[in-house]
């Protein structure tokens, strides 16, 4: 069975505007496996969360789906689960080219998902 993807979603992927992260929430969305790491590809700063961020604006239906990225990876949980937050966050920052307060909050999710799973 051919998987049909609509042309803005290949035009995104060859844009030049992609990370790990991004891309990985491209393959779930779009059903492909283009061979990403399954593991440890979530944004680990305000650049990444960019990336993805931007990804979203050009799909924004995909936002209902997020949970998807963290079925899979669940390393994605604690940052699918604040997204809104976060997005505040970059929006509220990213004007000035810096994003402390981002980047401090996604560490903290992060790092009390390990602490939490290491008990």
């Amino acid at each position: 069975m051919a998987i049909v993807i609509e042309t803005t979603a290949w035009e995104w992927f060859v844009s030049g505007d992609t990370g790990i992260s991004s891309r990985f929430i491209w393959s779930i969305m779009t059903g492909l496996d283009i061979n990403e790491r399954k593991t440890d590809n979530y944004p680990r700063d305000p650049a990444d969360f960019g990336r993805c961020y931007r990804l979203l604006l050009r799909f924004p239906w995909w936002l209902s789906r997020l949970d998807e990225v963290a079925k899979v990876n669940p390393e994605w949980e604690p940052l699918v689960e604040n997204w809104d937050e976060l997005t505040r966050l970059y929006e509220m920052e990213s004007p000035s080219g810096r994003a402390p307060h981002l980047y401090e909050r996604m560490k903290g999710l992060v790092k009390r998902k390990v602490l939490v799973e290491k008990r």
